[in-house]
């Protein structure tokens, strides 16, 4: 389910440069870390790290042709609003966010996404985050590729990427 709703949520901030228009700000290139905490989780943050490249806009695009029907973006005074309605797990998903910062080294905000139907039980979600850049991207990392490194035990390091290519395909999805 974490997986499930990160995954939501970094697909509704991946989305979110490529569609927008040259007032909202541009994310430098190299490593970024996601710290996102959700109500229904407590004092746990999930972390995940995500290559950014001059280019990532477009695969940032391609990557949602396929899931999501709408995605709107929006400079508001300081702040970057985000609305995007995507398919995941045979559930839709609304999601509205709201995001600060100078996007060269650091923003944050919040998400709040609603499931319908409910998403294994849970109808709807809220999710702070803060991202940070670190510097490059990790020797042999591309453009687009995301790590999770704080998986629990034993599964540290995951890349998301070769998780997802490597499932099999659902019918009808």
């Amino acid at each position: 389910m974490r997986l499930i709703c990160c995954t939501a949520a970094l697909l509704a901030l991946a989305t979110a440069p490529a569609l927008a228009t040259n007032d909202i700000p541009k994310r430098k290139p190299g490593l970024w870390e996601h710290a996102m905490q959700m109500d229904q989780l407590p004092g746990y943050t999930h972390r995940a790290q995500v290559c950014v490249g001059e280019n990532l806009d477009d695969l940032a695009r391609h990557e949602a042709a396929g899931r999501c029907d709408k995605t709107h973006v929006v400079r508001v005074d300081d702040r970057v609003l985000i609305e995007s309605v995507c398919q995941a797990e045979g559930s839709k998903v609304t999601t509205k966010g709201s995001f600060s910062g100078d996007f060269a080294s650091r923003y944050a905000g919040q998400l709040t996404s609603t499931f319908q139907p409910p998403l294994n039980g849970m109808a709807s979600t809220r999710m702070r985050m803060e991202a940070k850049w670190l510097g490059p991207c990790r020797p042999g990392q591309k453009v687009g590729d995301v790590i999770l490194p704080d998986m629990p035990q034993g599964m540290g390091g995951i890349d998301l990427n070769k998780m997802m290519q490597n499932l099999p395909k659902i019918p009808g999805r």
